[in-house]
């Protein structure tokens, strides 16, 4: 039996049936094969059928389950849960000017810098005091998304809004914190765990739920409680592509999970980035003689492609090299030998990552 819900069984050849056998009883005739009104009740059909789909497709988007896009943010509405938008990286920058004012000079909110093409914008008003040449403040990416992450220190260094005397800007923190649109799934897993946030209890799933809303990017989450440290919740966010968050976004978490109507008054809150667990990548392969070896070898390499992602999606998801066996032989190739990785046991609050080295030899053609 199929698991697949549907609000109307469209079957097309009970529906053209159907209408076959109500138009001979209207008609008073018999429609024979060749007769071009079967045409015509082939296009009623086709009608009805798209109408049926599309009956079930409206119902769908009322269940959370298969809901997607707009259909799912009004559902989200009902608990009080909006999608989170794009948001720009920001970076610590550094103004330094070539002499000393007598007064306060003021750098206004909004000033413009940038590196190459992405431009940034001073988040507050900063001042330069009185017999000092440096003056510090935070800078958002005009362009939101991940597109403004990982700008190395001293790379955003162009002075777009000029100042008089200011002769040099630069980034003191590698840019971070820029994300894209929160997808349909994470929007729909924040649903699914909203219920949990209406409990002051300090439930897991609670937790979970404020740590996805904090940030778009975080993918995985681990929560828990160290048996010596009763009180103390520890919480372990990874991001998209299993990224380990940098240092702003975990005080982003810890601010939000910090709010009084959040925290139970007993928890201690502390936000961590998880361990990388490294493995490296040696494997050999053979390929069968009538396989072509330009086209298995490109599915090689997306097959090594998609382990390095399987693996490092989920905290605490061990190291295992069965699941590169199974992708490339499913890549075509006839013969695998895994010399690394080595299974191994992760724990949850570790992401495995692999590491610079990485050798997939091919070994030649093997008879079956």
């Amino acid at each position: 039996m199929s698991n697949v819900l549907k609000f109307v069984d469209v079957n097309t050849t009970s529906l053209f049936e159907n209408f076959k056998l109500g138009y001979e009883e209207i008609m008073g005739v018999t429609v024979k094969e060749g007769d071009p009104i079967n045409d015509f009740i082939s296009w009623v059909t086709y009608i009805f059928s798209v109408v049926q789909n599309n009956i079930n497709y409206t119902g769908k988007m009322n269940l959370l389950r298969y809901s997607e896009g707009l259909y799912l943010e009004a559902i989200g509405e009902l608990v009080g849960v909006n999608r989170i938008t794009s948001t720009g990286a920001k970076a610590k920058i550094k103004y330094t000017f070539g002499k000393i004012f007598p007064s306060v000079v003021t750098i206004p909110k909004g000033h413009k810098i940038a590196a190459g093409n992405l431009y940034f914008e001073l988040d507050e008003a900063i001042e330069l005091k009185i017999g000092e040449r440096e003056t510090y403040g935070t800078v958002t990416c005009i362009t939101p998304g991940i597109i403004g992450n990982n700008i190395s220190i001293g790379d955003i260094n162009t002075v777009v809004d000029a100042i008089a005397y200011l002769n040099k800007v630069e980034n003191i923190t590698i840019s971070a914190g820029g994300s894209d649109e929160e997808t349909d799934e994470q929007l729909r897993e924040r649903i699914r765990l909203k219920p949990t946030s209406f409990s002051t209890a300090g439930p897991i799933a609670a937790y979970k739920y404020y740590t996805l809303t904090a940030y778009p990017d975080i993918y995985d989450t681990y929560i828990y409680t160290p048996l010596e440290s009763p009180g103390v919740v520890k919480v372990i966010p990874l991001l998209k592509g299993g990224t380990i968050p940098q240092q702003e976004i975990l005080e982003t978490i810890e601010n939000l999970l910090a709010d009084g109507n959040i925290r139970p008054f007993t928890d201690k809150v502390e936000v961590i980035a998880p361990t990388a667990e490294e493995y490296n990548i040696n494997v050999n392969w053979w390929l069968s003689k009538d396989e072509d070896i330009s086209i298995v070898t490109d599915n090689v390499n997306k097959a090594i492609e998609e382990f390095k992602s399987w693996q490092k999606e989920k905290l605490g998801r061990d190291i295992n090299p069965n699941k590169l066996v199974q992708l490339l032989i499913n890549a075509g190739v006839k013969r695998v030998e895994i010399i690394e990785p080595i299974f191994t046991k992760i724990d949850k609050t570790k992401v495995a990552q692999e590491s610079e080295s990485i050798t997939i030899s091919y070994k030649g053609v093997e008879d079956e």
